[in-house]
């Protein structure tokens, strides 16, 4: 079978999306399928298939839609919120683009996030079967970072309208926890019996070697390692681990806190970290190719999220034998149990983080107990064949009711015909001779007949929205 993963998002990335594409990826090529990826180029100027480096250049297309599209929503929908326009362009720039890549060809779309999903959805042949992972409460974020101001926003209800279309475009939504389920069908009035939970996994053995890496640093003399690995983004909670380590520099000075990850919030983490003297406590290490080994030398994990879904960082931790420090964010109580595998502080809450850092640095036995039990946790419950052994039989049970056809069954293409992909190259695309009118038309003809620029879902929401301000 031919098989197009997709994303919206740049891959590969650093973010915990990568792994799980990565896995699925191979998992899928060493049943002997050939997978592709469309999805941003990491300098974001570009969409391209990751594993053959054809891409199509993002202004040539975001100008056209721009062009297109822009006059229409001033003229119908006045006033609409700058942003909000800007992420509908974004969208059909990208579905856009993805029709230039022959979509007839595959034999199955699995899309990673919401925007992807709808994309695909209205460019795709209608008989190709679509699923859709959703990796996060992708509103929530949003929310929380500042992007949306408040529920009574026009951006609060284009998010929610994104994640639902996004995820009613798929055959079948999958999620990693009962969390985000819980999200989507209570919120984003998804069906229920329409979300299969899968949660993640992880190639065991390639961890465990990753651990015997050269770490590239020492460890600290005769100084606890407490190990955080997150990006460093407001959903993380940050703030209020440091709030927690002030207090805990206040009785003892044996440990430092490695902050492992990069983000936005570089620059004000950093002040505060000076505000509260902890300069000689808190290493921020940014970005890392050596999780595991860094993992391998720490005394302790914290993970301090205010929303959080099923974080590879706590799978990674467990396996790793790591006491470990979580909030009762999101899906992290699913994979924490209290007392047991790890401690479960109270989210945004740094006293309560204190508390439990408290316990462990001073109590060696449960330091070791709570490692073990996390030991024997990860090794039950993340081995990445379980994963894929689930995802499997939800594209087999699909493909069966879709057309008939099942991974193994399904009539193979020929795998030597020419497609537009192919010949795209880094150096030259079909688009750079093209401008204007004569773009258009050369980036409208990869349509389907029926495609319409404007989603009538969008149109829809703008209708049933009366107050159109930011």
């Amino acid at each position: 079978m031919r098989i197009l993963l997709t994303c919206y998002f740049y891959l590969p990335s650093t973010a915990g999306l990568w792994p799980y594409v990565k896995e699925l990826k191979q998992a899928l090529e060493r049943e002997g399928h050939e997978v592709d990826l469309f999805t941003h180029h990491p300098d974001v100027m570009k969409y391209y298939i990751a594993n053959k480096g054809s891409y199509v250049t993002k202004h040539k297309v975001k100008y056209q839609i721009q062009e297109k599209v822009g006059p229409m929503y001033d003229r119908y929908f006045p006033g609409l919120d700058a942003r909000v326009k800007d992420y509908e362009f974004e969208r059909i720039s990208f579905e856009v683009a993805a029709s230039c890549f022959d979509l007839w060809k595959y034999d199955m779309i699995h899309a990673q996030d919401v925007i992807s999903a709808r994309a695909m959805f209205r460019v795709k042949p209608e008989k190709t079967p679509l699923f859709v992972t959703v990796h996060g409460a992708f509103a929530h974020e949003q929310l929380l970072q500042g992007e949306i101001a408040s529920k009574d926003s026009m951006r609060w209800h284009y998010a929610l309208f994104r994640d639902h279309y996004g995820a009613m475009a798929a055959d079948k939504v999958i999620v990693p926890s009962k969390w985000l389920k819980n999200i989507l069908v209570n919120e984003n009035k998804i069906p229920s019996d329409n979300i299969q939970v899968v949660p993640y996994g992880i190639d065991i053995d390639s961890f465990a070697t990753r651990m015997e890496e050269n770490p590239l640093i020492g460890p600290p003399n005769n100084k606890k390692i407490i190990a955080c690995p997150a990006r460093l983004s407001v959903e993380k909670g940050h703030k209020y681990l440091l709030e927690a380590l002030a207090k805990l520099k206040q009785e003892r000075d044996d440990w430092v806190c490695w902050l492992i990850g990069d983000g936005v919030l570089r620059h004000e983490l950093t002040q505060r970290t000076k505000d509260w003297n902890l300069q000689q406590n808190v290493l921020f290490m940014g970005s890392q190719n050596n999780v595991p080994a860094l993992l391998k030398m720490a005394d302790l994990f914290v993970l301090p999220s205010i929303q959080d879904n099923l974080p590879f960082a706590v799978m990674e931790a467990q396996l790793a034998g790591k006491p470990i420090v979580v909030t009762d964010a999101g899906g992290l109580p699913g994979m924490i149990e209290n007392n047991k595998t790890g401690l479960i502080a109270k989210a945004g809450n740094g006293e309560s983080l204190y508390q439990h850092l408290k316990v462990l640095m001073e109590n060696g036995a449960l330091r070791e107990s709570l490692g073990r039990n996390a030991w024997e946790f990860g090794m039950t419950n993340w081995p990445i064949d379980r994963m894929i052994t689930d995802l499997f039989g939800i594209y087999e049970k699909t493909l069966q009711l879709k057309n008939g056809g099942t991974l193994k069954s399904i009539n193979k293409r020929n795998l030597s015909t020419p497609f537009i992909s192919e010949q795209l190259n880094m150096s030259s695309t079909p688009f750079d001779n093209h401008d204007g009118a004569n773009l258009w038309k050369r980036l409208y003809s990869n349509l389907p007949s029926e495609y319409s620029v404007l989603d009538s879902g969008f149109i829809r929401v703008l209708n049933e929205y009366k107050n159109f301000g930011s």
